[in-house]
This record gives C-alpha cells, structure tokens and sequence, in this order.
C-alpha cells in the first residue's frame, strides 16, 4: 500500500490457492536523495478474505507527468493494468486525497485490448507545499502515486519536513525534522512558527530561530493531550525572516484505537534482490493510518533520513500479516527503518542484522 512524489507502493493480499489484491504506487529515486521517491511493496500473507481478484484486469501503477507542478498546472495521469483491457474495456476510478486542491475525473476509461490509458488531472493554486495521492481502483486492485504542488512564488529560502504525516495516539507525542535551504548570498535569520493546530495539541519548535545565514534544521514536536479528538489535521509551519515566508504542511493523524502492532524487520527477496522490509501483525484488526522511514546508517538517525513511504494513507489490517518494503536501495544493508501504523512505531530496525522476511 503506498504513496508519494513519485512513489511506489504494492499491497498483494494473498493466501495459499487465494486470490491476490494488488495496489501499487509507482515512482522513482536511487540514493543520495534530498527528498524520498516513496517507491515500495507489500504482500499479504497468510489466510484471510480477500475479495474477487482484480486478475489480468489489475491495475498495477499509475504514473504522473509531471509528477512536480506549480498551483494551478495540470499534469497527465496514466493508468497501467496488468494485461489488456477485456472485450468492452473497463472503467478505472479515479481519487484524489485532495478534492480542494487537486480535481481529477470520476473513472478513467481504458479501452478494448489497451493495456493503459491517460487523462489530466488538474490543480488549484496553493499557499504552501502540498503532497496529494492520487489513487486509481477497479476491483480488489488499487495503484497510486503522490503529486507534489508548489506555491505559484519561489522565495530565496525553502523549508520542508521530515516525515509529512505523524501519527500520535492520544496522550502520547511525535516529531518531525524542519530543514531549511537558502539560495546563494542569502544571508537572514528565520523565524518558525506552527499554526492550525486542533484543540489538545501543543507543538514545540527547538530551536524556534535558524540563525543567519538561514540554512540549518530544528524539531517540530507534537503533544497531543488525552482529551484530543482523533482525526485528521493539517498543521501548518511556518519560516519567514520577517519579509518573505516559506511553509510546508505537516499531517497531523490523531489514531484513538491501538491496533497492538508486532514488527519484525527483515529483507525480502524478489527477483534475485533483497530489499529493506518488515511483517506487520496487528492484534486488533481495524483501518490504521500506515507510514514508514527509510535511514542511511543503521541508528534512525533523522539526520540521514534516505526514504519515505504510505504518508499515513489508510490500511486495513487484519485477517493475514503484510509484508512491506522499500524497493529503491536494493541490497544496500547499511540502513535502517521506523515503520508506523496508527500510534503503534517499530523500533529501529537495522538491516545489517535483519533475517529473510
């Protein structure tokens, strides 16, 4: 399951002699990266009720052109199956994560004996960086892929976060890491500041000033008290040197339930590479957000941060284990990962310990 800037993510639910469930999000990316492509895979394991199989009517990627626009551009969207489109064709639906800022048609029509199809999805201007899924379905198979939208303005500095979606239970906190760039001969201390928050969420930024020249990094965190109500929030932070600003949106997913996750990291194996992956068990089926990070070096540390994948989307666990993994830095072993689903976090998983999946 998956999402992002060109990322891929690939769900398979299977059991023995079952029908299979594939969704996938496709993108791009080889390390170093300053940003992560979000390209993985997954598959379930075990038993369980997986539905009617998409089978050679899957869809198996959805791919973007470009996947990076300005607000207010369109970019093209292509639908990929995994065989031919049957006697007919088939409508493919369409979502985007973003009906404000992003407008895509209903279904795209993939004709008779086609094994793709394209249509243009659409974008409103923003006042901040944004990062929209857009998922594509028909059957029990899903495929999607993030679309990065940037403010009509560029400033002389930028900020981003690292990760864009923390999950908190409530009574509980998280983190994310603020990273701000600067253009040449730009020389400005920057302010940060966080809005938007719900009720029963604090934030902290340390430090809350980037000294000048501007290029440096702080930590938003994120206390969310147990009276917070669960759901979905748009926090919006902020860096300005008093004239110019830049902001990023960091998604805030408050989970109430705990699904009681068991991680084990390990390696899975494809087509003669291995890949950084984990098995996902949950004790108390239910529909948890999902995101994962992908380090260089074997400590988390966030300041190697290489990857990124799911954003928090919405999985439904349950019934058979997932199997999940990073499919840009094959056999690369001196790396490290934290998996999240809902408040539930992995311990560091190192990959130069890690056993087959």
């Amino acid at each position: 399951m998956v999402l992002r800037l060109k990322h891929l993510m690939r769900i398979l639910v299977a059991g023995a002699l079952l029908s299979a469930l594939l969704l996938s999000l496709v993108g791009c990316g080889s390390a170093p990266q300053s940003s992560g492509s979000g390209n993985f895979g997954g598959t379930g394991t075990g038993t369980g009720t997986t539905g009617t199989s998409g089978g050679s009517e899957a869809v198996s990627g959805v791919s973007l052109n470009p996947a990076q626009l300005t607000g207010g551009a369109s970019t093209a969207v292509t639908i990929t199956l995994a065989k031919p489109a049957p006697s007919g064709g088939l409508a493919v639906e369409l979502k985007s994560s973003d009906a404000t800022d992003v407008s895509a048609p209903a279904s795209v029509n993939v004709a008779a004996g086609e094994s793709s199809a394209t249509a243009t999805v659409s974008t409103t201007a923003v006042s901040a960086a944004t990062t929209v899924t857009i998922t594509a379905s028909y059957g029990t198979s899903m495929a999607g892929t993030s679309l990065s939208i940037a403010p009509a303005s560029t400033p002389t500095f930028s900020m981003s976060l690292q990760p864009s979606t923390v999950t908190v239970a409530p009574g509980q906190s998280g983190s994310s890491k603020i990273t701000t760039k600067i253009t040449t001969g730009y020389n400005h201390a920057l302010t940060l500041s966080t809005s938007n928050a719900p009720s029963g969420v604090s934030t902290k930024l340390t430090p809350a000033v980037i000294p000048a020249p501007g290029a440096g990094t702080s930590t938003e965190g994120i206390s969310v008290a147990s009276t917070a109500a669960t759901g979905t929030y748009s926090l919006k932070t902020t860096a300005t040197d008093g004239k110019k600003s830049s902001s990023a949106t960091l998604t805030l997913k408050i989970a109430g339930a705990d699904p009681g996750t068991t991680f084990q990291g390990c390696w899975y194996q494809q087509s003669g590479h291995k890949y950084q992956g984990v098995r996902v068990s949950v004790a108390n089926p239910g529909t948890y957000p999902f995101d994962a990070d992908l380090y260089n070096g074997t400590s988390c540390d966030p300041s190697d941060w290489a990857d990124e994948f799911g954003f928090g989307q919405e999985i439904k666990f349950g019934g058979f284990d997932y199997i999940f993994w990073f499919s840009d830095f094959k056999d690369q072993t001196n790396m490290s990962a934290l998996w999240h689903v809902g408040p539930d976090t992995s311990a560091c998983i190192n990959y130069e310990i890690a056993p087959n999946c």
